[in-house]
């Protein structure tokens, strides 16, 4: 079979957690048949990362990176990855990167901002922040980046 066949047949099985192996061996046969098909590596790592087998999920994020390297989702997923196990910066580095590739990349500014806020970098995260919501203002994750911002904002008031 091709490799968009794979692709299709994964695609549809991994957003249900009884078939996330059935979707990684579809998504591994897509990699194995093209090498450079970023979309499948991204969605492997994403995989492997709901599974925390997180080593094996940045590999494939790099892969995405590698096979395609304006893979904006594949850096944000690696910020998301860090941010997991706690490594704030490296998270930041990846997000920036995401925001290099596609600068209204909403989803990143939104994490971009709450690992600011987690160290107390307020200002850059209220930037972040209002960014979000300028371009994903009805969404249901809006609410929480305003009740964000207003908290940043206001502890920013507070330094001054």
């Amino acid at each position: 079979m091709p490799p968009e066949v794979w692709f299709a047949r994964a695609s549809a099985w991994d957003g249900d957690p009884q078939r996330w192996e059935s979707a990684v061996d579809a998504y591994e046969r897509v990699v194995a048949l093209d090498a450079d098909y970023a979309a499948a590596w991204n969605n492997l790592g994403l995989l492997q990362h709901r599974m925390g087998h997180y080593e094996r999920a940045g590999e494939c994020y790099q892969k995405a990176l590698g096979a395609d390297d304006s893979c904006c989702q594949a850096a944000f997923n690696l910020g998301s990855l860090h941010e997991d196990l706690g490594d704030f910066h490296s998270a930041i580095t990846w997000y920036r990167l995401a925001l290099e590739m596609q600068p209204d990349y909403a989803d990143a500014h939104f994490n971009l901002a709450g690992v600011l806020g987690k160290l107390g970098r307020n200002e850059s995260a209220a930037r972040h922040w209002r960014r979000y919501l300028e371009l994903d203002l009805g969404s249901p994750w809006a609410q929480i980046a305003r009740s964000h911002l207003e908290g940043t904002e206001a502890s920013v008031e507070d330094d001054e």
